[in-house]
């Protein structure tokens, strides 16, 4: 009887450490496959947003595009993905700033159970240009009295009928923003009225001269995407090299019928080397080598104003002398270079009035001094290089109507 009582003892305490052990292991199962449902969570959000942001100057995102189908009780989706550690179902709302939604699915066949988790985010839409210069790496203000600032031309009190108010300087404010991620902004005795802002890894050089109204922080962040061809058909456009103008000869003109060569829409040019006149129609143009461009002129008012957007696929594209790229508005004339771009110089007393996004592209300025609008309206380029006497003039509007950089999160919750 004793030996048979220690035979059941022994075993109840076997039976219970096992059974400790086997509690143990589907604890632990199911607190991995917890955190792992979480990773599928914010996989599936990934990829929501990876659908929101399909490129920077894609101007229409179509939320139904990769399998999302149409919207359907105010949400596009799901899409549901089987990965080797679990799965994720995910849809986006139909809201102007979406609300992504994502479940993750992990099994843990000990239990058995699946363990789900699911997250809701909010979004944003942050633009394109909120600094009148903005570079990856180093910005080189080594010119004379060069300084920023900014207006905005959807305010009548704060421009001259859309324009800087040179005119006007009380109309002017102090939101010149200069930005550089990882490299060295070279103030000088730059006068930036506005914030100089940079990334953790960022550095800045003032002189005693210099001038920072706005103050120096550390936390710029900012994602410098590739540009996105448009896919579409690209025609030639008709060639004038002669069709006058005010006190300028074209070599193309783009217009709403006669006596216009061209009407609006999507053209490509091989080499840009003469003078190009929109007036009243918006032109797309696709530059496949480098382009030297005499004047750019953007014409017309209100809602029928003429727009251009330039795809620069070439090399280089360089204004020299005292040539006006000039949109009227700075949303009227937008520049994209590709990976391709890795130069953009302006030479001279040579001014622009517009946008430029060229996240590959070294923007080089020498000469200026007499011009009124020397840069107005706002740049993202890999660096800059200024030598001479500039101003440059930040169009607040664009933070506000101009281009897209895509949706940001903004808040993030688990339900």
């Amino acid at each position: 009887m004793v030996t048979l009582f220690m035979v059941s003892l022994t075993g109840f305490f076997i039976f219970a450490y096992l059974d400790l052990a086997r509690a143990q292991r589907n604890i632990e199962a199911r607190s991995q496959a917890w955190n792992a449902a979480l990773a599928m969570a914010e996989a599936g959000i990934e990829e929501a947003l990876s659908q929101v942001n399909p490129g920077v100057s894609v101007l229409t995102i179509d939320r139904s595009a990769n399998g999302w189908g149409t919207s359907g009780g105010g949400f596009y989706g799901p899409v549901a993905r089987t990965l080797p550690n679990g799965s994720y179902g995910a849809v986006i709302s139909s809201d102007t700033f979406p609300f992504l939604y994502a479940t993750g699915y992990v099994s843990v066949p000990s239990i058995p159970a699946i363990i789900s988790r699911t997250l809701r985010v909010g979004t944003t839409n942050a633009p394109l240009f909120s600094a009148v210069l903005a570079a990856k790496h180093n910005i080189n203000m080594g010119g004379n009295n060069i300084f920023t600032d900014s207006f905005n031309s959807a305010n009548t009190n704060q421009s001259d009928n859309g324009r800087y108010p040179f005119l006007y300087p009380s109309r002017a404010s102090t939101n010149g923003d200069v930005a550089s991620v990882s490299g060295l902004v070279n103030v000088g005795n730059s006068d930036i009225n506005g914030q100089l802002l940079l990334g953790p890894t960022g550095s800045d050089n003032v002189s005693s001269n210099g001038k920072v109204t706005g103050g120096i922080t550390n936390d710029f962040n900012y994602e410098f995407e590739d540009v996105v061809m448009p896919q579409t058909n690209w025609f030639q456009p008709f060639v004038t090299n002669s069709m006058p103008i005010g006190t300028n000869n074209y070599q193309y003109v783009f217009g709403p019928g006669l006596p216009y060569p061209n009407n609006g829409g999507n053209y490509i040019v091989d080499n840009l080397n003469g003078n190009l006149y929109i007036s009243n129609v918006n032109v797309t143009l696709k530059l496949t080598g480098s382009a030297t461009p005499g004047v750019i002129w953007v014409a017309g008012s209100g809602t029928t104003a003429g727009k251009l957007t330039i795809y620069m696929d070439g090399p280089s594209f360089k204004v020299n002398g005292s040539s006006v790229v000039d949109g009227g508005l700075a949303a009227s004339l937008c520049y994209y270079g590709t990976t391709n771009n890795t130069s953009i110089t302006f030479g001279g007393n040579a001014s622009f009035t517009g946008t430029i996004y060229a996240p590959e592209a070294t923007l080089t300025q020498s000469g200026g001094g007499s011009s009124t609008y020397d840069f107005v309206g706002a740049a993202v380029l890999s660096s800059a290089n200024i030598n001479g006497h500039f101003s440059f003039h930040y169009d607040e509007s664009l933070a506000t109507t101009g281009p897209k950089r895509g949706y940001l999160p903004v808040s993030w919750t688990e339900l």
